[in-house]
């Protein structure tokens, strides 16, 4: 029995897909129980296919004979009525398994050529699984690709390489699928076997709709049922006018040409047609064969959109007549948020002002990577329930991190990336909170690496402040040590189990089970089912039915790993591969929320059928039509080349050639058709819409189809909408479309009034009404605070200024601490009032270079004091450089957890810093040898309890005091005179300015000499201040276009490493400091007086000098003091008027806290000129007499 044929062609809105329905309606309602009628659509059509026969139905009490199938559901249904379904079916999920499997084991034996590097690359296995899927749908088995490759040119070695690796692949594939498995395509084939033993096929209708074109697979099952079934109807979008004599003309340019629009679909029923007579025999063609025309547009309403239809992808270069434009809207945006946000306002005025239903209205995309999470967030901000179409990747929830993460924390020796990428995954017992603090221990101490996550011992680092060697934690350190060895042992001890386990398997069975044991330990189904719940409560639909799914899909996932590779034993590390590929391939399918709502589809898969409303968003040039792209493992140069061969195989055997995909070129011709049914979904209203730029804000250009749409219709320009990024404030309804818009376009227009003065009536009505919803008030504020944003006074309390310093009723605190106040009022108070910090890190830094050669300097001074009487000229070289070395090897353990010992860069480093040291020994030995002042006290400590120097407090008002604590590096005394010198040690840039000590942004040379003057008082000395001093620790680099003697080299060395600082205007005094000016700035010239360069950069103060800066610094102490415990807080950075690069900000730490921004009412510099060093001074006298009188 052959089936009768019957086409029912059409353009679309002809009605195709209803005169199906309307058939099986009919059959039903005339006979209620019979043969089968059977509705074969697309898969992703089988919801919306099933539904519209539903309310065919209505009031019919519902229907048995009918049914709706993708091919898949199809053949499962079939199949299990016949028996062919007892051999279990593998998803795409297991595939990618097996073919992960199957590489894994050629990598180990290496016997891969062409494909050797691929196989390491993510994706690749997606890509073999296409390719392999591919073979099977067009029914190419592997033996006929290796046939094939030996017709194909020898120079092309590449090429036959690719496809006897892929015809083996496949192989192996089958091999080890057989009698196991059956995957999508071989229940295809197993569903055309078995279709003449299903009763449920016999006397059966089937109706095909949905489809332009069948593979090769379908085509035979196709085949199949004209044997067995009683009818069969194809639907087929195509082009055909009737002739005068009635007789139906199909052959028309866009059916026959190859870049025609219904080109697929014309051959598609040519195919069909010459299938059917094959079976017959040639002298019944075209018996029980009838092709039906549908004309007319039935889905259409408007002439709009009927003459779209006709004439948007015609190829004629002559355009019809315009037309008017009723039904059609274009739209263009600044980028794709507004025009997404567009789009929404637009949806909401048709459900409000026309009457739509949500289920009226479809949105489509094409670049659904740039589209569909910003249409989400627009949607649910304006309140519009919708269903995104499609199936969600899994790869990204949290469950497939966590199995990902563990595995990675295990293969890579317990990093820090992987480990915390698992700990904020959720499911561990820690609270974010938690995981913060940990995250920031283990990026202090820098925490990596099994032993250190699981060992019995209790973490004990702390960061040391200092290079003493008896430092112990306090009482609150030891509290947050103990805090965060309990959160370690929460976070490794699941993780450890797993790697034990893991370790220990056996077989992939063994490493799954692991996997298991895991997330059971953690808890995972309880956790998912809290999320769902609260994902449900917040109205996340979507989220809820991925959080309730993912658990099945994980298990079935495990599930396959054992069925596949159960006994096997696998490296660990193919393992890990295997399981990665699975959770790639793991998708999610999601049920629509309800019955109304707006659909999201994609061209690709557009689901959309005779919708009122449909919206069409990115119609961008290289979007519509997209640009073809090579995917896969075959070029298209690849496939034309494997297509000549199969061809020339196939005359060899006097055989009908087998069809091959053409790639891009096939994709390109099929893009036309795409757009076209997409762009034809409308019945009243059709959205077309594209943006300007994009996220990155690169220009983007508008579709060519966009050109075309308004030359077609010219009364479309006079409604074209234009949103500017300024858009937001502009008298336009659309934004009160819902709150949140609502809210943006008010803030808009108070922006507007802010800036200009004045607010249309239209925004202080909504203004107004804003005010009387409740629920709006908070956000209004928010809004509004912002929008009118001025810079707080900056002052808190002086009891709470109090209560944040004070010890008592002392002000305590580093000189740093004062300069940090008079730089930024804000900065302080965000540092030793919020006590905020920077992130510590586990790295070497510059301020760890200082720290350690501050240490080495110290205890070369020390030692040389006892065993050379304090005399560095007279340590031998060699001995300098044993000392130097032993002291950096003796102090790099202390200096942040052994930090220097960590990486073998750093144990590099240690020479360097060994040598660095030397220089800068060897440096001030020289000058000691030359110079009256000889070192005596190095890193004098004062401010903390027990130290030698006892500082008198400055007071402060209203009984305060300050007191300071800092520690002076380096204080040389004169061999014969009560003079002596204040030295700091420098590894960067120094100098010492007048105009930055006036406005106290460089103080503490200046208050180290305050406390060095007062230290030797308090030993009996009464000591003049020689001067301070900079000496710079550092290795010079020294660059010359020519050779350099020694002797120039060292001069050149010396030089810069002269110290830069003031000393006291005494001529003979500075020739006892430095009697050749080769050690510090200073100079003289031959007849004894200061050098021109000397006054310019004035490196000399007069005692007088001295006195009245000393002077000037307590009082602007005291004065700091004072304003700090008065409660000022302002953001006011300081800038270099003539500079203004120059200032506060620059490498200010708390920028980002402060919100300072010049351009808000009330934020501004405080801008400090640069004044002549008589003004300086003048003022600083000014200021203390003030004081003082």
């Amino acid at each position: 029995m052959t089936a009768k044929l019957d086409f029912l062609i059409g353009r679309a809105g002809s009605g195709k897909t209803q005169a199906c329905l309307s058939a099986m309606q009919k059959k039903m309602e005339a006979e209620p129980v019979g043969p089968a009628l059977i509705l074969l659509v697309p898969e992703y059509m089988t919801y919306k296919a099933e539904r519209q026969l539903a309310a065919s139905m209505t009031g019919q009490g519902g229907f048995l004979r009918a049914y709706v199938f993708g091919f898949r559901r199809f053949a499962r249904q079939i199949l299990l009525e016949t028996g062919g379904a007892d051999i279990p079916r593998i998803s795409e999920i297991g595939r990618r398994l097996m073919l992960r499997n199957l590489l894994s084991r050629h990598q180990r034996e290496n016997d891969l050529t062409i494909f050797a590097r691929q196989v390491k690359q993510r994706g690749f296995t997606g890509n073999l699984s296409e390719a392999i899927r591919e073979m099977k749908r067009y029914r190419l088995p592997a033996g006929v690709l290796r046939q094939a490759a030996q017709y194909m040119n020898a120079a092309d070695s590449r090429l036959i390489g690719k496809v006897r690796e892929l015809a083996g692949l496949a192989d192996e594939f089958e091999a080890a699928m057989s009698g196991r498995a059956n995957d999508a395509e071989d229940m295809m084939e197993l569903l055309a076997d078995h279709l003449s033993q299903a009763d449920m096929i016999r006397g059966a209708e089937i109706w095909l709709d949905g489809f332009t074109f069948f593979n090769p697979q379908e085509m035979r099952v196709i085949a199949s049922l004209l044997q067995c079934a009683a009818a069969v109807h194809v639907t087929l979008p195509m082009a055909g006018r009737r002739l005068p004599g009635g007789q139906l003309e199909l052959n028309l340019p866009e059916n026959v040409r190859e870049t025609g629009l219904f080109y697929r679909p014309y051959q598609t029923m040519m195919r069909i047609r010459l299938m059917q007579a094959d079976e017959m025999g040639s002298g019944n063609v075209g018996k029980d064969c009838s092709v039906t025309l549908m004309t007319g547009n039935f889905r259409a309403k408007k002439k709009a959109l009927t003459h779209l239809e006709q004439d948007l992808f015609q190829t004629a270069a002559v355009l019809p007549d315009a037309t008017e434009a009723d039904g059609l809207q274009l739209a263009e945006a600044a980028n794709r948020r507004l025009e997404a946000e567009a789009a929404a306002s637009d949806i909401r005025r048709l459900t409000r002002e026309q009457g739509y239903r949500y289920r009226d209205i479809g949105i489509l995309i094409r670049d659904e990577e740039s589209y569909r999470e910003i249409l989400g967030l627009v949607l649910q901000d304006y309140g519009i329930p919708f269903f995104q179409d499609g199936k969600r990747p899994a790869v990204h929830h949290p469950l497939a991190e966590l199995m990902r993460s563990a595995l990675d924390v295990v293969m890579g020796g317990w990093r820090y990336e992987p480990v915390f990428r698992c700990l904020r995954t959720g499911f561990f017992p820690l609270v974010r909170d938690d995981v913060d603090k940990l995250e920031n221990y283990v990026l202090a101490f820098g925490i990596y690496g099994r032993k250190r996550w699981t060992q019995s011992e209790n973490w004990d680092w702390y960061r040391r402040y200092s290079l003493e060697e008896d430092e112990q934690p306090g009482d609150n350190v030891s509290d947050v040590l103990a805090e965060m060895d309990s959160l370690r042992r929460q976070a490794a001890d699941p993780l450890n189990v797993f790697e034990q386990n893991i370790r220990a398997s056996s077989s992939v069975q063994d490493m799954v089970k692991a996997v298991y044991t895991l997330l059971v330990q953690l808890d995972v189904p309880l956790r998912l089912q809290e999320w769902t719940k609260l994902a449900e409560q917040e109205g996340r639909l979507a989220d809820a039915a991925e959080h309730r799914q993912i658990w099945t899909d994980i298990i079935a996932l495990l599930d396959q790993l054992v069925e596949i590779s159960g006994k096997e034993a696998m490296p660990l590390s193919n393992f890990v591969a295997v399981l990665g590929d699975g959770l790639d391939a793991m998708q999610v399918a999601l049920i629509p929320p309800g019955l109304d709502y707006v659909t999201v589809a994609s061209f690709d898969q557009n689901s959309l059928e005779n919708t009122r409303a449909v919206y069409i968003l990115g119609a961008n040039a290289g979007i519509m039509p997209r640009r073809s792209a090579v995917q896969g493992i075959f070029t298209d140069a690849d496939r034309l080349h494997l297509e000549q061969a199969l061809k020339d195989l196939a005359g060899k055997k006097g055989e009908l050639a087998p069809e091959v995909f053409h790639g891009s070129r096939e994709r390109s011709f099929s893009e036309s058709f795409l757009l076209y049914h997409g762009f034809n979904e409308a019945r009243d209203y059709l959205w077309i819409s594209y943006a300007l730029a994009d996220a990155e804000g690169n220009g983007l250009q508008p579709s060519p189809l966009v050109q075309r749409l308004l030359a077609l219709f010219p009364g479309a320009k006079e409604r074209f909408l234009s949103i500017p990024l300024e858009s937001l404030g502009r008298h336009d309804l659309l934004q009160l479309a819902a709150a949140g818009p609502a809210l943006s376009g008010l803030a808009g227009a108070l922006r507007g009034r802010r800036e200009q003065g004045k607010m249309e009536p239209f925004w202080q009505d909504v203004y107004n009404w804003t005010l009387a919803q409740p629920a709006l008030r908070r956000p209004l504020n928010m809004a509004l605070s912002g929008l009118f944003a001025r810079a707080d006074e900056g002052r808190i309390s002086p009891e709470l200024a109090k209560a944040l310093y004070l010890n008592g009723k002392v002000l305590r605190g580093s000189v740093t601490r004062f300069e940090k106040f008079r730089q930024c009022p804000f900065a302080h108070f965000a540092g030793y009032g919020l006590k905020l910090q920077e992130r510590q890190e586990y790295r070497f830094r510059q301020k760890d270079l200082g720290q350690m050669l501050h240490a080495v300097l110290k205890e070369y001074g020390e030692l040389v004091r006892q065993e050379y009487e304090g005399r560095w000229q007279d340590v031998p070289q060699k001995r300098r450089l044993l000392i130097c070395r032993s002291l950096v090897e003796k102090l790099a353990p202390r200096l942040q957890s052994e930090i220097l010992m960590s990486r073998p860069d750093y144990l590099h480093l240690l020479s360097r810093i060994a040598g660095t040291a030397l220089r800068s020994v060897n440096h001030l030995s020289a000058w000691a040898a030359v110079s009256e002042f000889q070192p005596a006290y190095f890193e004098e400590a004062f401010g903390h309890q027990g130290d030698e120097i006892r500082l008198k407090p400055l007071p402060l008002d209203r009984g305060y005091s300050l007191s300071f604590r800092g520690q002076i590096d380096r204080l040389d005394v004169h061999t014969g005179q009560p003079y002596f010198l204040l030295i700091d040690y420098k590894t960067g840039r120094a100098a010492m300015n007048l105009f930055e000590v006036y406005y106290g942004l460089r103080l503490q040379l200046l208050v180290y000499l305050l406390v060095s003057r007062q230290f030797f008082r308090q030993r009996g000395e009464e000591r003049i201040p020689a001067g301070i001093l900079y000496a710079f620790l550092r290795d010079p680099l020294i660059s010359s276009p020519r050779r350099l003697s020694e002797e120039e080299i060292r001069s050149r060395l010396d030089s810069s490493l002269r110290m830069p600082g003031w000393v006291l205007a005494d001529a003979e005094l500075v020739k006892q400091i430095d009697p050749d000016s080769r050690y510090i700035k200073a100079g003289l010239k031959k007849d004894g007086e200061f050098d021109a360069r000397t006054k310019e950069k004035h490196y000399v103060r007069t005692g007088e000098e001295f006195d009245l800066l000393l002077s000037y610094v307590g009082w602007l102490l005291e004065e700091t003091g004072n304003e700090i415990l008065e409660g000022d807080i302002r953001i006011r950075p300081y800038r270099m008027k003539a500079k203004k690069e120059n200032n506060a900000c620059l490498y200010c730490v708390y920028k980002e806290v402060c919100g300072f921004d010049p351009g808000i009412p009330g934020y501004e510099f405080r801008d400090l000129a640069e004044e002549s060093e008589e003004e300086l001074k003048h003022r600083m006298v000014r200021q203390i007499g003030k004081e003082s009188g």
